[in-house]
């Protein structure tokens, strides 16, 4: 019996789908379902029974089902400990991202860190901030970095930058950044929006309702990308924070112009219940310090510092 096994095993329990587990195992369906048979071998056990669809506990397994939960924490709590007590970073580092900040921060953050420590595993996904805390509350990244007005329950987070929220028009209307737009520039025009509950859905109907109107979008769109290209050609108006779209102005593909009173706010997050290892610190101090970086030289526009709050002991 090793721990790999037992990960195995807790993956099958909480899904009750071999399929499932594998895909969140990261495995081959048939390599999970030989471990979970090596290990019914070498307990003497059933540990599941096969059904129509999936499968269930047996009796047995529930009862291992516990002592494997206390077990792996207790492995993990072993495991961060000894990794957050490191000199330099060690092992693996997970990022959940917002897809937002992939091209102006993320990726200039992650290659910096690889330089840096070249031994270090890096992992990143990318996402709506939405999903991003998902990724780290169900231990899916050591690091996420995402929007504000996300729930932090059972995270601690720290404050970035906060920038301006932009309507988003195809380059021939000349939107400009140094001209700021009322909330009622909204109105009237095609709005190409994500899909509620995202947090910038929720923010522009927030700039909506303080112009008087409800959003009633005849386009939704869960991609910033898709949103832009959209936009580019002419099908609608967006709105994304000035980060979002940061590669397009640079290009000269869109226009844009900041909308009055409308901000919007990135942090870096991470579990309450898990300890830092060294390379997750590290990672937090390097996304901080670009950050800083590139508000400073101006290369990050409309955006101000944030970084008042201390996450790092």
């Amino acid at each position: 019996m090793d721990v790999r096994q037992l990960e195995y095993f807790l993956h099958v329990a909480n899904t009750l789908n071999i399929t499932h587990a594998a895909m969140r195992a990261h495995v081959s369906q048939p390599a999970l379902s030989r471990q979970i048979r090596l290990l019914e071998q070498e307990l003497g056990t059933r540990l599941f029974k096969r059904k129509a669809r999936g499968v269930v506990l047996t009796e047995t397994g529930q009862r291992l089902v516990e002592r494997t939960r206390v077990l792996l924490a207790s492995v993990g709590r072993i495991k961060s400990e000894i990794m957050s007590s490191a000199d330099e970073p060690v092992g693996t580092v997970r990022l959940a991202a917002s897809n937002s900040l992939s091209g102006l921060l993320t990726a200039r953050v992650v290659a910096r860190y690889r330089r840096t420590y070249p031994d270090v595993r890096v992992h990143v996904t990318e996402n709506t901030s939405m999903m991003v805390r998902e990724s780290i509350v169900n231990d899916g990244a050591d690091v996420a970095l995402l929007s504000d007005r996300e729930s932090f329950t059972a995270l601690t987070k720290m404050p970035l930058v906060t920038e301006s929220l932009l309507l988003i028009a195809p380059l021939d209307v000349g939107l400009d950044l140094s001209r700021p737009v009322s909330a009622k520039s909204l109105t009237g025009h095609n709005l190409i929006l994500t899909p509620f509950p995202n947090g910038l859905r929720r923010a522009v109907d927030e700039i909506l309702v303080r112009a008087g109107r409800v959003s009633e979008p005849k386009l939704e769109v869960d991609t910033n990308s898709l949103m832009t290209s959209l936009t580019k050609y002419g099908t609608g108006y967006c709105v994304l924070p000035y980060s979002g779209v940061h590669e397009l102005l640079q290009r000269n593909e869109v226009s844009a112009a900041p909308i009055r009173n409308a901000r919007w706010g990135w942090v870096t997050a991470v579990s309450r219940e898990r300890a830092m290892s060294t390379a997750t610190k590290k990672l937090i101090e390097m996304i901080a310090e670009d950050a800083r970086a590139l508000t400073e030289d101006g290369t990050w526009k409309t955006a101000s510092l944030d970084l008042g709050s201390k996450l790092i002991n």
